[in-house]
């Protein structure tokens, strides 16, 4: 059966994702990809889709959709107030949409990202392997670009395999005001002084407006470098946090560079990264220091917590 949803108000920044687009930084091409990879497994879970699947990522003031045909979706992630034909539906499980009804996401009340999978596979081109909008370089997903009023979505679905799933409270996202995210040791972690170093891990940091799925940037009191010796531009990935000469640190997210100049004094662990795709600037973050074996343990209790629970075609 062919699908099609009509885009009534594609809300800030309204974009088509995926897992990432993974084996082109060497020629400077950003990852991109969902900013919380969690609630995008478990969308893409409720509808019975694939890992690989692309998603609708909104940001902070949701969206409006018309369904112009049958449709089985799975919304997660940020807290916020979801009707059909004005009428109120729960996140965190299968929903049924018919013909011509209205889909309306609104404003974001906790977190910062609602993610929305639709069944089926979706009439969508791939670049470089992956469905996710790139918006630096503007390729990729729907036209490299959010999604606005008058946009179409097209996708195949076989509605007689369409499932019915509900998250499981261990793995529904929570939102608090004041986290702890928790880190290894960077290339550039010995250029804070030894006195620096507990600063920095205690220090409640907000977050700045400029943030963006470039990079998260950091407001607060931390000193800055012992060192301002100039740095040769080397490679970088998301989650690492830089430390510029201003001592405002940056966490890279799923959109940054490839290389950076600044010193990249800490990465944060794996587990914990889809976790800064849902704060805002009315959160702050504190770091936790852990060892590269305790994140490797976390990764691995992470994903055969989903692998326990049926999510292993996710992982």
């Amino acid at each position: 059966m062919k699908g099609e949803l009509e885009v009534l108000n594609g809300g800030l920044i309204t974009t088509v994702q995926d897992h990432g687009r993974h084996g082109y930084r060497k020629y400077g091409v950003p990852v991109s990809g969902v900013m919380d990879d969690h609630s995008c497994r478990l969308v893409n879970w409720l509808v019975g889709n694939s890992q690989h699947s692309p998603v609708i990522e909104l940001t902070l003031m949701g969206g409006m959709f018309k369904f112009h045909s049958d449709a089985v979706v799975g919304i997660s992630g940020a807290e916020a107030e979801v009707t059909v034909d004005k009428k109120s539906v729960a996140l965190n499980k299968t929903i049924r949409i018919k013909k011509s009804e209205i889909l309306e996401i609104g404003r974001i009340t906790a977190g910062c990202r609602v993610y929305l999978a639709i069944a089926g596979d979706w009439d969508i081109e791939q670049v470089m392997g992956s469905y996710s909008t790139c918006l630096a370089a503007k390729f990729g997903g729907f036209q490299g670009r959010p999604l606005k009023k008058g946009d179409r979505i097209r996708w195949q679905c076989d509605q007689q395999k369409a499932v019915e799933r509900m998250v499981p409270k261990k793995l529904l996202p929570h939102f608090s005001t004041r986290q702890t995210i928790r880190i290894i040791e960077g290339a550039e972690w010995d250029l804070m002084s030894e006195k620096q170093k507990p600063v920095f891990l205690e220090t409640d940091f907000s977050i700045s407006s400029q943030s963006n799925r470039m990079g998260i940037r950091l407001e607060g009191t931390f000193t800055k470098l012992k060192s301002r010796e100039e740095m040769v531009s080397s490679p970088v990935v998301p989650g690492i946090i830089q430390l510029p000469s201003s001592g405002l640190p940056i966490i890279l997210m799923k959109d940054a560079q490839s290389i950076g100049g600044y010193p990249r004094i800490a990465k944060v662990i794996d587990a914990d990264l889809w976790r800064l795709g849902q704060i805002w600037t009315n959160n702050t973050i504190r770091f936790e220091h852990v060892s590269f074996k305790k994140a490797q343990e976390l990764s691995k209790n992470y994903d055969e917590l989903m692998s326990k629970l049926n999510f292993i075609n996710l992982i």
